[in-house]
């Protein structure tokens, strides 16, 4: 379906919001990604954000817990 790829990103970016760690690398920004929240950082940003991510809990819709 037409946008369809960009209803599932709206989907994805809800569900991040989710999560303590809140880090989806999109390599380039465009004017839609920033209306959704997208902004430029520093390598060294980005690396310390990863290293967050990486580290929690996944949000919950993710987590298989019974």
């Amino acid at each position: 379906q037409r946008d369809a790829s960009k209803v599932a990103l709206v989907a994805l970016v809800a569900i991040l919001r989710t999560g303590p760690a809140q880090l989806l690398d999109v390599q380039w920004l465009t004017e839609h990604l920033a209306s959704l929240g997208a902004h430029e950082m520093s390598r060294r940003a980005y690396l310390r954000r990863l290293d967050a991510a990486l580290s929690g809990d996944l949000p919950p819709i993710w987590r298989s817990e019974p």
